[in-house]
């Protein structure tokens, strides 16, 4: 019976994780943050080794932090 109970609840973080990306790819990005989101997107600070010197990621995490939706 405890074996069900959990089985049950771990079933149910899996629909609610799965519900919760589904209802979240429906949801658009804000205008005023879309230009940081495109940014953020097409970012490869993790592929670059040499640092962050180069990446514009701080940037756009300083700007999202300004962002008040």
């Amino acid at each position: 019976m405890q074996f069900l109970i959990v089985v049950g609840i771990v079933a149910g973080f899996i629909v609610l994780y799965v519900g919760t990306m589904f209802l979240n790819e429906k949801v658009e990005v804000p205008e005023s943050c879309k230009e940081a989101y495109l940014e953020a997107q097409s970012c490869e600070s993790c592929a670059t080794k040499s640092g962050r010197a180069s990446c514009s990621f701080n940037d756009t995490i300083e700007f999202l932090k300004e962002v008040k939706l």
